[in-house]
């Protein structure tokens, strides 16, 4: 059976590198991608704040900025992902379900992902983010494991590579970019550097 959700390398690396970035803190950022045949892929993802989560005029004009992205690119704004600040805690809590329910309204086929932040290790190679879908009205977990992975346990352990050399340390979060409008939160540097670890891939700038 062929998966109903794919997770690009891009989008996963992005989510690892902004929680290793902020270890002692809640972050999150919106997943893009496309949905075919009642797959969704999750193409990228775009951090949005490491400093307070629940300030909605931040988040509207960080959905605005990615909204106009969007429109240019052939995506859509198809999830939202959240890594809670204490180690054990990888529920959803009222802001994740809050942003999920108001992307799901535009996407009704939108996921949520919870980082684990026990399984953000250099030495593992199981996923380390749980998928929630809207089931009956509520958001519950669903099955997913590294299979859904691009290319599952090789690319865990390229996330890991990246992880060891600090890349995190170059990652750009809407909270970055409002302090300097400067840095961009497409992230292209972090784009490169995951797509040199690829087999038989060129660097993208994009």
């Amino acid at each position: 059976m062929k998966p109903n959700l794919v997770l690009s390398v891009r989008a996963y690396g992005k989510i690892i590198l902004h929680a290793c970035k902020y270890p002692h803190k809640a972050i999150c950022g919106v997943l893009l991608g496309s949905e075919a045949g009642g797959r969704v892929d999750v193409r990228d993802a775009v951090p949005f704040f490491h400093l307070g989560l629940g300030l909605a005029p931040m988040l509207e004009a960080a959905l605005f900025q990615v909204d106009e992205f969007c429109s240019s690119s052939d995506l859509s704004i198809v999830g939202y992902y959240q890594a809670n600040e204490l180690l054990d805690n990888s529920l959803p809590d009222s802001i994740a379900v809050r942003v999920a329910d108001k992307i799901q309204e535009n996407w009704p086929n939108a996921c949520l992902f919870m980082v684990d932040n026990k399984k953000v290790s250099i030495a593992s190679d199981d996923l380390a983010v749980k998928v929630y879908k809207v089931h009956d009205g509520k958001w519950r977990i669903t099955e997913a494991t590294v299979s859904c992975l691009e290319g599952g346990v090789k690319s865990v352990q390229i996330i890991s590579s990246l992880m060891q050399q600090k890349a995190y340390q170059s990652l750009v979060d809407f909270d970055n970019h409002f302090d300097d409008i400067r840095l961009d939160w497409r992230n292209p540097s972090i784009n490169s550097l995951i797509e040199l670890e690829l087999p038989g891939s060129a660097p993208s700038t994009a």
